[in-house]
C-alpha cells in the first residue's frame, strides 16, 4: 500500500511539494494534466542535496515544475518496487542525483544523472515535457 505523502523531501529542505509514491504522483499527474519527475538519490550525496536544496529551489525551475511537473523523491537505498520497476531498464544512469521524467501514463521518457547546473537542469524539465506531448 502507498504511503500517502507529507509533502516534504525525504532528506532535504525543499520548497517543492514532493510525494512519496509512484502510484500517488501519477494520479495527480493525470489529473492536473503534468508530468512525473521522479528524483531519486541518498541523504549522503552532495549532488542530490545540491540538486534539491540550490538548483529546485530556484524560483524559475521551481515554478516550471510548479506548472509542468508532479515532483516524487525516493531514496535509492529505499526504493519502492514501482520506482524500481522504472529503473531496471535504463541505462546510463551512473551518479547520483537520477532523475527520470515519466509521462502521466508511467513512461519513462527522459532520465539524467548527476549533477548539474541549474541551465541543465531547466533544460532536461523542457525536453521532458516535451517528450511526454
Amino acid at each position: 500500500m502507498p504511503r500517502m505523502s507529507n509533502g516534504r523531501h525525504p532528506h532535504f529542505m525543499s520548497p517543492q511539494f514532493w510525494y512519496s509514491s509512484l502510484p500517488e504522483a501519477l494520479a495527480a499527474a493525470r489529473d492536473s494534466n503534468r508530468s512525473v519527475l521522479v528524483q531519486l538519490g541518498r541523504m549522503s550525496c552532495g549532488g542530490c542535496r545540491a540538486l534539491v536544496e540550490k538548483v529546485v529551489a530556484k524560483e524559475e525551475i521551481h515554478e516550471y515544475l510548479d506548472q509542468h511537473y508532479v515532483c516524487l523523491a525516493q531514496d535509492l537505498d529505499k526504493l519502492d518496487p514501482d520506482v524500481q520497476a522504472l529503473l531496471t531498464p535504463l541505462v546510463g544512469l551512473e551518479r547520483t542525483p537520477y532523475c527520470l521524467y515519466v509521462s502521466s501514463d508511467g513512461r519513462v521518457v527522459h532520465h539524467s544523472s548527476g549533477g548539474r547546473p541549474p541551465a541543465v537542469f531547466l533544460t532536461e524539465l523542457i525536453e521532458g515535457v516535451s517528450r511526454d506531448r
